[in-house]
């Protein structure tokens, strides 16, 4: 399927964005990277902003910092722009997400919410290979994902619940990207929205060489005194 097509399908589905809002999927992804370490003054680069409903949460948060997003679909940023027109630190563009080059640069998150399902398979390695310079050491790429077996009993029982392109993204294939790219999954959760397990969820970085920290010593006062109190507690249950 030809870009034109796909974004062509996009800016036809704005509205139902806009019907839809921030639904549940957006704020358990929202309260995710608050849990990952989300602060006001991060930077993020979201990649596949649609309308901006993810964009505006995201903006609730970050004061300081930054959220430059992107999307195929230019009138969903037109859209995304009337939404976040007073948020002087979001900046939005119409590009091509597999082949962007950022505006700013030294990201604390790099996110794909629900975005690589809808770009063509042999465009995840130069997705990948993209991004692998624009991170850092600190830099996470957050991923969300429909579980590809859930996207193979969709394509059965409901193809008209599917998008344009909304196709199974295996493990496999993903971690051979990763790999080629400097990049590795530090974190993968198999979870479930509104059905179970319907979602894949992971966290990956620019791979780095293995350094011995004791964590005892990476310890705080406070962590320390409660370690000691659960070992103490855990002797006790199993000893």
């Amino acid at each position: 399927m030809k870009q034109k097509d796909i974004s062509e399908f996009y800016d036809e589905y704005v509205q139902r964005q806009i019907k839809t809002g921030a639904n549940e999927r957006l704020i358990s992804l929202y309260k995710r990277l608050l849990k990952l370490g989300l602060q006001k003054d991060s930077k993020i680069l979201e990649l596949g902003c649609g309308v901006g409903l993810f964009t505006k949460l995201l903006s609730k948060k970050i004061s300081t910092g930054i959220v430059e997003s992107v999307d195929l679909s230019s009138k969903s940023i037109a859209v995304a722009k009337i939404l976040l027109n007073k948020k002087k630190n979001v900046f939005l563009e119409v590009a091509d997400v597999v082949k962007y080059y950022p505006q700013h640069s030294d990201f604390d998150f790099i996110t794909l919410m629900d975005v690589i399902e809808h770009i063509p398979l042999d465009q995840h390695d130069e997705l990948f290979a993209n991004l692998s310079p624009k991170c850092t050491s600190k830099t996470r790429i957050v991923i969300n994902i429909p579980n590809p077996q859930y996207i193979a009993y969709c394509a059965v029982y409901h193809p008209e619940s599917l998008q344009v392109i909304d196709q199974e993204v295996p493990l496999f294939p993903l971690m051979t990207h990763f790999d080629n790219h400097n990049l590795e999954l530090v974190y993968f959760e198999k979870y479930g929205i509104w059905e179970e397990e319907d979602y894949h969820f992971m966290v990956v970085r620019k791979k780095r060489k293995f350094k011995l920290k004791h964590l005892s010593e990476l310890r705080n006062t406070t962590e320390k005194i409660s370690k000691k109190f659960s070992n103490k507690i855990d002797k006790i249950k199993y000893t």
